[in-house]
């Protein structure tokens, strides 16, 4: 399997305190507190939905330096395998069921 996450830098997390990202339907999420080999990044995985509105969540803190860095990529390297994932599609044909009666398409 490549290395999707190779990305992965110490100063990577200088970009933006929070950062999230997808492959595919896996979906992640960094967010980094204090300072180079002196703080930490926390790190969830979730379901192909919004952060906000998801339910299986996992989540590790790993500390922000070389070794924290390749133990990230290393977890989610494993949730991925764990989870799968396949390339993002919008459903379509939308389903059948839109929720009206017959009396509203009227």
């Amino acid at each position: 399997m490549p290395d999707h996450f190779d990305f992965l830098t110490l100063d990577f997390f200088t970009r933006a305190s929070i950062y999230p990202g997808s492959l595919g339907t896996f979906r992640y999420r960094f967010q980094r507190t204090g300072w180079m080999n002196d703080g930490s990044i926390q790190a969830w995985v979730y379901e192909n939905i919004s952060f906000e509105l998801a339910q299986d969540i996992q989540t590790q803190t790993f500390p922000w330096t070389e070794e924290g860095v390749a133990d990230l990529k290393n977890w989610l390297t494993q949730r991925l395998e764990e989870r799968g994932t396949e390339p993002y599609r919008i459903p379509y044909p939308p389903p059948a069921d839109t929720g009206k009666t017959a009396d509203q398409d009227q």
